[in-house]
């Protein structure tokens, strides 16, 4: 009774910009919020996301990433990047309108049939401490609107922390840091919450081509630019 009373004496803010939130909202984030945040630039490359007018870049044409394709929705910086980390944090009701962000930019690609959804898996203890793993709560949704199949597909296996390394030690680091459950489907969608140098998602690709993957495409909710 006491929290029904707060509730109606103390309107709710957006999570972002803590005005008042309208009750019609997403996750609880303002429209106006939503539009703000920071959307990769167009045109981009294909394979690795960063702003390009030609696609493969060529970078990519010089030393392609693994996967077949890429895509990510928001720059991870400003709005984007405390969207992410509420995401992360607590704030699991934001993996709906998210995942909905993620289908829309999955629907610009041709897929030949359906593709199995599947996610970046987080260390055991950390997934035991939250509660929940984001990125399966996006694959999850993302499956859920697209009629995909989902499948749990990866483990992580001991690794250290990426955070405050360089991109040369993160990808050494990460390079054996994931393994397969089992056999692969043949077409396989890889959801992460945010791709920063690529090798956590360059791990994941390899691992799932190992246990039989042919073609594997990569959606992250937000990617940090190279600039």
């Amino acid at each position: 009774m006491v929290a029904s009373l707060l509730q109606a004496l103390l309107p709710a803010r957006c999570l972002l910009c803590r005005d008042s939130l309208p009750v019609a909202s997403r996750g609880g984030v303002c429209s106006a919020c939503w539009q703000a945040l920071p959307r990769l630039p167009e045109p981009a490359c294909e394979r690795c996301g960063e702003p390009s007018e030609v696609s493969p870049c060529l970078s990519c044409q010089t030393s392609p990433p693994p996967w077949r394709r890429f895509a990510a929705v928001f720059a991870y910086e400003k709005g984007a990047r405390e969207l992410v980390l509420l995401l992360k944090n607590g704030r699991d009701e934001l993996a709906s309108p998210c995942a909905v962000e993620l289908w829309q930019k999955a629907r610009s690609f041709s897929w030949p049939e359906k593709p199995t959804v599947t996610f970046v898996p987080m260390r055991p203890w950390r997934r035991l401490t939250r509660g929940y793993n984001q990125a399966e709560l996006l694959a999850s949704e993302l499956a859920r609107l697209a009629s995909w199949p989902k499948q749990k597909l990866l483990r992580r296996v001991a690794a250290g922390t990426q955070k405050g390394q360089s991109r040369t030690s993160r990808h050494q680091q990460v390079a054996h840091a994931f393994e397969p459950t089992g056999p692969a489907p043949e077409r396989v969608v890889l959801v992460d919450d945010v791709v920063t140098t690529g090798a956590t998602a360059a791990a994941c690709t390899r691992a799932l081509q190992r246990a039989g993957a042919k073609e594997v495409w990569v959606l992250a909710l937000a990617k940090t630019l190279k600039r």
